[in-house]
């Protein structure tokens, strides 16, 4: 995850050392890395098997599953400068 990427491994791997009470070993760097990438590939497959059960993995399925009320137009309304708008931030925008 792309979270803060000033945050590298051997610093975090030391990090979690120190809380366990356990001397930092460089190994454990490299075991943390194959654990972390093993999570992330389960994570996406578990994520692309629930698509694929909800039937959310078409291509158009966001379009045909689009709040209807928002993008409902009247016959002969006057256009929007913005038609609909959108956030990109995790919805964090209206705190």
């Amino acid at each position: 995850h792309l979270r803060c990427p000033h945050l590298a491994i051997q610093p975090f791997v030391k990090s979690l050392c120190d809380i366990h009470r356990i001397p930092f070993r460089p190994y454990l760097s490299q075991q943390f890395s194959i654990c972390y990438d093993l999570f992330l590939q389960l994570c996406s497959k578990a994520k692309k098997q629930l698509e694929s059960a909800l039937l959310q993995d078409q291509n158009n399925w966001r379009l045909q599953n689009a709040c209807s009320a928002c993008t409902y137009k009247l016959k002969d309304e006057a256009p929007l400068e913005f038609s609909m708008l959108f956030a990109m931030d995790g919805n964090d925008s209206a705190k």
